[in-house]
């Protein structure tokens, strides 16, 4: 009889999950080294690479691989992994915005922020119309000036 983390690096599959288990537990761990370097006093101090290798060992013992043969050999084990992907999926709670109580300053009041009232597409069309002329008076007045017209109706 094999042992449940020994069962699940028996195959490819699991080996190489392992791996990439113990690889991204040390990435981790380099990274939180790195970042108390760089600032000392705020960052941190970083978790022993003993104890982020034991906490990678002890998740391998705790899961078993099921594998494709396995599948293959028990009939409806497939639909009842799928079916319980997505129930799993379904009860996963959707993500909320966070409730903020209270107010920073008394001057802060909620909702009154700088924002723009919408325009209508009657207003928006005026705007770019107006826009547009605008800038046609400034591009003229412009090429009046590079052809030497200082005085007129457009400078």
């Amino acid at each position: 009889m094999m042992k449940k983390g020994l069962q699940f690096l028996a195959t490819p599959e699991g080996r190489k999950m392992a791996k990439e288990a113990f690889r991204k537990g040390f990435k981790t761990f380099k990274s939180a080294v790195q970042r108390k370097k760089k600032n000392p006093k705020t960052a941190p101090p970083p978790v022993p690479y003993d104890l982020v290798k034991a906490d990678v060992k002890r998740k391998i013992r705790g899961t078993k691989l099921t594998t494709a043969a396995e599948i293959k050999a028990t009939p409806g084990l497939r639909r009842r992994m799928i079916v319980r992907i997505e129930k799993a999926k379904k009860d996963k709670p959707k993500f909320k915005s966070p409730v903020i109580v209270g107010k920073a300053y008394a001057s802060d009041k909620a909702g009154k922020s700088m924002k723009v009232p919408p325009l209508t597409t009657a207003q928006r069309k005026q705007m770019k119309k107006e826009m547009a002329e605008a800038a046609e008076r400034g591009y003229k007045k412009a090429r009046f000036r590079k052809f030497g017209y200082k005085k007129g109706k457009f400078v």
